[in-house]
This record gives structure tokens, sequence and C-alpha cells, in this order.
């Protein structure tokens, strides 16, 4: 690898997380303008929501492990770029979509744009600032995303009242612009190919994608339908592990999984996001079910957690150059905790100024480990492998969203259990997963020698 010294530029930062911000918006703008454009073209909202919504996640996180690998052999400054035009193209061709398919399409072209973007913008903000920063940069990332998530609501619904349906898809060209011009100087280590040609590991990639379309289609798919799905996608893992054993070039080196605090902190990714989508899913469902909420008060509640996350991501960096990453950690996973436990033992949930405290103290948890944890999988690797690994990264980060989601869904089948009962029991075990996170934080912390910042 050619390496290029670091230099830590707070401005390159926010252009990376401009970029990656596209992502949770793009989720969440779409949810709001369903009914416009279901209007539009005279379209079943289920319909939409399936295609125009899913479509756009499970193209996502399919690709989102080969994308890593292919940013540490081409370059992420490529990638990035390669994601930017992606979106861009995607953007123009729904904003002009003359149907449904058209929108289909542009969402598969914006989610392989995602996949692109965001192992590499992780992987450039680990390579763009030293190990010293590196916590507090990944914060301000994390924290950005989830300020991104939640302006989603308030300003695709402005937009789309203003301007109309399209306006969600044009919102992303002056994003990307800020984005590219604030970036217009970032200067990534540039693979050294001379001597030897770059090896795509193209087979492995391939099984990657099939087993995880396996298994995030089975958690969702019922009955034996689904459970094969599982347990194909259970041998598929089997043989893809085998298989990247044997790669000198592996899309995703299974060996770094031996590193205890790389282990560790990338299940405490997947683990957290499990509890949070769970409990953000589940909190409409509560409000509406017990007590017929409005949904401005409820996307007021949901608020209240983004807003714990944004405060806190930077925060926790900052903190574990003080403290260390796993005793940051630790503190997250027991705010988490401690949150999940205040709302599983509520006496009722009607008032905001009830649950907002342990509705915060989730959020407050989730972003003080997002920082520290992804710190601690980046410095656990060497600078040639950070896209593999950050692309393993957001790929369990999504799998533990979607198996949150999927209890969710598992938890509101249960008509035999009374509501409040079949609630408290959702924040007992997505509160569990919290507890889970506190004990792995013990084993984050890398060897001596590899980081002092662990």
């Amino acid at each position: 690898m050619t390496t290029i010294p670091p230099k830590p530029n707070t401005r390159i930062i926010l252009a990376l997380g401009l970029g990656a911000g596209l992502i949770p918006l793009n989720s969440t703008t779409i949810a709001v303008a369903l009914p416009a454009i279901g209007a539009h073209f005279g379209a079943d909202d289920s319909l939409l929501s399936q295609w125009l919504i899913v479509s756009y996640l499970l193209v996502s996180v399919l690709f989102l492990g080969p994308a890593g690998k292919l940013g540490d052999l081409w370059g992420h400054g490529r990638l990035l770029r390669t994601g930017w035009m992606m979106f861009l193209i995607g953007a123009l061709v729904g904003s002009v979509a003359a149907n449904i398919p058209q929108l289909v399409i542009s969402r598969i072209v914006m989610g392989l744009g995602s996949a692109l973007l965001m192992p590499s913008s992780i992987a450039a903000v680990r390579n763009s600032v030293t190990p010293e920063q590196r916590a507090p940069a990944l914060g301000m990332l994390a924290g950005g995303l989830a300020v991104s998530a939640a302006l989603g609501p308030p300003v695709g619904g402005f937009l789309i009242h203003h301007f109309g349906w399209q306006a969600v898809f044009w919102l992303n060209l002056p994003v990307l612009a800020i984005s590219a011009w604030l970036a217009r100087d970032l200067q990534l280590p540039v693979p050294d190919q001379s001597g030897k040609t770059a090896r795509f590991d193209g087979f492995g990639s391939i099984m990657l994608i099939s087993l995880l379309a396996c298994f995030v289609i089975g958690v969702r798919l019922p009955g034996v339908g689904g459970a094969l799905l599982l347990a194909g996608s259970a041998v598929l893992a089997v043989l893809f592990v085998i298989w990247e054993l044997r790669q000198s070039e592996p899309v995703l080196d299974v060996r770094l999984f031996r590193i205890r605090a790389f282990s560790c902190a990338i299940l405490i990714i997947a683990i957290q996001n499990f509890g949070m989508y769970g409990v953000l899913f589940q909190m409409p469902y509560l409000f509406v079910e017990l007590y017929a909420t409005e949904p401005d008060k409820i996307g007021l509640m949901m608020l209240v957690t983004t807003a714990g996350m944004a405060i806190c991501s930077p925060l926790g960096g900052r903190l574990a150059n003080y403290f260390s990453n796993h005793r940051v950690a630790l503190l997250g996973s027991l705010s988490g905790l401690a949150g999940m436990f205040g709302l599983a033992t509520a006496s009722h949930w009607e008032s905001l100024y009830a649950i907002a405290p342990f509705l915060f103290m989730v959020g407050a948890g989730l972003g003080l480990n997002t920082g520290p944890a992804q710190a601690t999988v980046l410095s656990a690797v060497g600078e040639k492998d950070a896209g593999m690994a950050s692309g393993a990264l957001s790929v369990m980060r999504y799998l533990g969203s979607i198996c949150g989601i999927a209890l969710l869904g598992l938890l509101l089948a249960q008509t035999d259990i009374a509501a409040v009962p079949r609630y408290r029991l959702g924040f007992q075990l997505y509160g569990s997963a919290f507890f889970i996170c506190a004990l792995l934080t013990f084993g984050m912390k890398l060897k001596s020698g590899s980081s002092r910042y662990a």
C-alpha cells in the first residue's frame, strides 16, 4: 500500500458523514412518501412498502461485504465516488419515474450506492485520522447517521407537502453536491498493485450474498419456507468459511474472528441494533394499540431516543480517549439496559414525560457504544483490511436490525398474550441484548501493542 500520512480534518469527516447520511435518510423519507406515491400511481400501499423499502434494504445488505473488500483492493476513494454517482443516477431516475417498476429500479441503484458508500466511508474515516481520533471521528459519523434518520420523516413530509413526492429524490442532489465539494481534496491510501494483479473473490462474494439472502428472507418468512431458508443459510455459512480459509484474498477473512476484541466489538454492534430496532418499532405499535396515540406524538417520542444517540455518539468517542473503548462501551450498555428495565417496569406509557427518560437512556447507550465499538473493530485490523472490516461491521449491523424486527413480528402475532404483558416481554427480551453487550465489553480490550485506545 502507498501510504499517505493521516491528517485530521473535520471537513473531510463532515463530507463523509453527509454522504453516508444519505443511506438512512433514504430509508425514512421514502416511508413518508408512500401514500403520495400510491395515490399518484394508483398502487397499493402494502405493495409499495414491500418493493420500494425492502428492495433498497435488501440490496444494501447483500452487497456490503463484497463492497468493503473491493475498497481494499481498488481504493476506497474510487468506491466513494462510484457510490455518490449511483445515488445521483438513482435519484434522477426516481424523480422522473413514470411507473412503479422505474421507481423500484431507482431504489435498487440507490441500494447499490449505499452498499458502496457505507464501508468505504467508515474505512476512509479510519484511514484519515490518527488512532487517537478514531473513536471520536467514528462517534461523530454515528451521530450524524442518527440525526439523518431522524430528520427523514419531518423533512420528507415538508418537501412532499410543498413540492410533491418527487422531492424526496431531488433532496439527494444538494446533499451529494455539498459532500463532494467538502471532500474535494480527500486523499486516501491507494492500493499498490505494481507487480501483481488484485484478485477479487468472486465465488466467495456469491456465496456470501446467497447466505445473507437466505437468512434475511428466512427470518421474515413464516412457516416451513422460512425454516428451510434459514437451514440453507447455515449450510452456506459453513461452506463459505471453508472456502474463505483457502483464499489468499478472501472477501471476508474469517480468521479475523479469532481476534477476541474484533469479535466482541462486532457482536456488540449487531446485538445493540437488535435491541434498538426492536424497541423503536415496538413503541409505535404500543401507543396505537393501547392508547390510540396520534402519529405526531409518536414521532416526538421517537425523537427522544434519537436525541440520546445524536448527543452521546460524539461524546462516547471522546470519552474513549480518556477511559478506553471497552469502559465507555460498558457504560453505554448499562445505560441501554437501565432504559429497557425502566420501560419494562413502567406502570403506564401514555405520558411522554413518564417514559422519555428511559427512551433517552436507550438512545444514549446506543450512542456511547457505537464509536468505541467501531473503533475497536477497525483498530484490530491493518490498514489494508479496513474496508473488509467495515463491510463486515455494516453487515452485522443490518442483520441485528433485521432479527430485532423479526422478533417483534413474532411477539405481535401472539394474540393469546394480553397487550401489556406482550409489550413488557418485548422490553425484557430487547433489554437482554444490552446485558449481553455489557458482558461482551470485557472482551473488547485489544492485546498490548495492538492499540492503546481499546
